[in-house]
């Protein structure tokens, strides 16, 4: 499901580039300033020394803000940059706890806006990095950024927005000594608030 999720936001990303090829300009622009809470977050290692056992682990419930910008393309179609932080979370029957700092470039498609309008309804992918931050688990381990993909669904009316939004922050883990990498990814479901400056 993975592999069809990269491939899936990878082909949107170049599908886009084209679009902004050609592409009139347009003054529509948004700076997006939200925040959140994930009322549902696992974390998942796959050990490669224990033939590929998966141990999960679902989190307390995290808070989470975030910056957005958007250029439009056209009336429909924006690109754009943004940057979250999770804040630290405790994970269930541990007495460790995870955080993580999404970067990322943004596609937006909202419905067409008529007139004076300024409500809409909008559809989101993000692709890019994610910093990940462990404290009080495995200790002594070195953590790797990894790919960070999502995808999400909101509604704005004048300066409020409303989003909910699905995302996967994918690191690795290299144990004390190099002993073991450990693949790891965190999914998330947000629930975002924000405010929007044009």
């Amino acid at each position: 499901m993975g592999n069809i999720m990269k491939s899936l936001m990878a082909f949107v990303l170049l599908l886009v580039a084209i679009i902004a090829v050609f592409a009139k300009p347009n003054n529509d622009r948004e700076f997006i300033l939200k925040f959140g809470f994930q009322p549902l977050s696992t974390l998942s290692l796959l050990s490669e020394k224990s033939q590929g056992t998966n141990a999960s682990q679902d989190t307390k419930l995290g808070i989470s803000a975030g910056l957005e910008y958007f250029q439009y393309l056209n009336n429909v179609v924006a690109l754009g940059l943004g940057a979250i932080y999770d804040f630290p979370r405790d994970i269930n029957n541990t007495n460790g706890n995870v955080s993580f700092m999404p970067l990322f470039v943004a596609l937006k498609l909202r419905t067409p806006l008529h007139g004076l309008d300024n409500t809409f309804m909008f559809c989101s992918g993000r692709l890019g990095g994610s910093i990940p931050m462990l404290t009080n688990l495995l200790d002594g381990a070195t953590q790797k950024i990894g790919l960070y993909y999502g995808a999400g669904l909101g509604f704005s009316i004048n300066f409020l927005v409303i989003e909910a939004i699905y995302a996967i922050n994918n690191f690795s883990i290299s144990l004390p000594n190099n002993s073991e990498t450990i693949d790891a990814n965190c999914q998330t479901i947000t629930l975002y608030a924000g405010f929007k400056f044009e």
